[in-house]
């Protein structure tokens, strides 16, 4: 299943590197991003880490989803973003454990911040943002929590980076005020992209 590996690599960077194909919020450029993750998640499926085949697959539906006009389509994604970072959860609580209690910290005190930074500019989409930070920061939380072993750091950067390109994401839509286009932006898509590889590889290499 390598090759499927190369190839959601190669098709993500052609996504990155290029202009939106069909133009923002076309069909095929909406199916060619969810192709990537949804590649990934067919590479696993020999290993029968099901749960984690389900977790990838629901990324590569809120990937559709969130590349669709309107805020139903944006809650969709957002809900099937969520469905997957709570399946992420169970699959590091399977992981032997070892709190580290400073930098749990820290991530939760990050959480409440972005919580209030996003407070205003999440407008409507208040409620469901403020629940998707929650489940975020849960997410990391449960990283932080992993005892040392092979793939620890593998699967903390996967962590790490879902919360960086998910904060770009987030600070785009919902703080950024500028004229000019978010500096930022062009780093949401590979540190997302290389946080499902690094999460995918992980926990498909590890041991529950």
């Amino acid at each position: 299943m390598v090759y499927l590996r190369i190839a959601s690599a190669l098709i993500a960077l052609i996504y990155w590197i290029a202009e939106p194909i069909g133009g923002d919020g076309s069909l095929v450029n909406s199916l060619i991003k969810a192709s990537c993750v949804t590649l990934l998640a067919v590479s696993v499926v020999p290993s029968g880490r099901l749960m984690l085949v389900a977790a990838l697959a629901l990324g590569a539906a809120g990937d559709y989803l969130l590349s669709r006009p309107g805020d139903i389509m944006f809650m969709a994604g957002m809900g099937a973003f969520a469905v997957a970072h709570i399946l992420y959860v169970v699959l590091f609580l399977s992981l032997p454990t070892r709190m580290r209690i400073v930098p749990m910290v820290a991530l939760v005190a990050y959480g409440g911040l972005m919580a209030v930074l996003m407070w205003e500019g999440a407008g409507a989409l208040r409620v469901p943002v403020m629940a998707y930070i929650v489940v975020i920061i849960a997410m990391g939380l449960a990283a932080l929590s992993r005892a040392r072993s092979e793939q620890f750091w593998v699967l903390l950067a996967g962590a790490g980076l879902f919360i960086l390109s998910d904060t770009l994401l987030a600070t785009r839509l919902f703080l950024w005020e500028g004229e000019a286009a978010f500096p930022g932006a062009f780093l949401i898509w590979p540190t997302y992209w290389c946080a499902q590889f690094a999460l995918m590889w992980g926990f498909d290499r590890s041991r529950a």
